[in-house]
């Protein structure tokens, strides 16, 4: 135990030590396809459903400040909002109500991401930096099927505890990084991930002002299992432009 206590005090004085040397922030926005995977139902009884692509936008936000041992902070809300009017793959169980293999249904499901991070800077320098933290994720999904006949609808809410961990390594002699970001948890039967990477260009750079253009590829994967009453698993892929001001 004295070890273990050594060892995260040395890593919180080792990164308080690599914090920023001024305030400063971020704020973004991402425009993303979403190509959507859902399976959902009742507990033992979920299904496939069928939805269509559709674009989103998601927003984040970072505050740095060069106090010692206290993490800096990151935030993001991403949302996805899609449906379908088609055939079920498979027959599931939504609020005690049955829905049979082949139903013409109206499907629809919406979920979004509040993340709040506490993070360290690691490595902070032209070629390298690492941040690494502590991501709270509000989960919140809303999984709804209509027949003709029948209509039934099971809301999720969840917080999700996270590592957190953020990557970028300059392409030297030119204004270009790569980037990597991702959070993960991963409790008994329940799986849950997320990444985003690819490519940044700084197209402004003056005194107390850098602008980002971005692009690349987004994954996130939900495996949660009987909460609410409801099983859930979706997976979100698409590829994704966005832009970044550090002030």
């Amino acid at each position: 135990m004295r070890v273990l206590n050594g060892m995260i005090v040395g890593f919180m004085v080792t990164a308080g030590s690599a914090q920023a040397d001024m305030l400063g922030a971020r704020i973004g926005v991402d425009y993303w396809q979403v190509q959507p995977k859902l399976s959902a139902g009742d507990r033992g009884k979920a299904g496939r459903l069928v939805l269509d692509d559709a674009t989103e936008l998601a927003w984040n936000g970072r505050f740095e400040h060069p106090l010692p041992l206290l993490p800096n902070i990151a935030v993001r809300y991403q949302h996805s909002d899609v449906s379908a009017n088609a055939a079920l793959t498979n027959s599931l169980v939504l609020a005690q109500k049955t829905f049979a293999a082949g139903t013409i249904a109206s499907q629809h499901n919406s979920m979004k991401h509040i993340d709040l991070t506490g993070y360290y800077e690691v490595l902070d320098n032209p070629v390298l930096s690492l941040d690494l933290g502590l991501t709270a994720r509000l989960l919140q999904s809303d999984v709804g099927l209509t027949t003709s006949s029948t209509a039934a609808s099971r809301e999720l809410s969840v917080v999700l505890p996270m590592v957190f961990v953020d990557a970028e390594i300059g392409l030297w002699g030119t204004d270009t990084h790569w980037f990597f970001t991702g959070n993960y948890s991963r409790y008994q039967s329940d799986q849950n991930y997320d990444w985003r990477s690819g490519i940044a260009w700084r197209f402004i750079d003056i005194a107390m002002f850098q602008a980002h253009l971005r692009a690349g590829w987004q994954h996130s994967q939900t495996n949660i299992s009987n909460r609410d009453q409801l099983d859930f698993t979706a997976a979100n892929d698409g590829g994704f432009i966005g832009i970044d001001v550090d002030f």
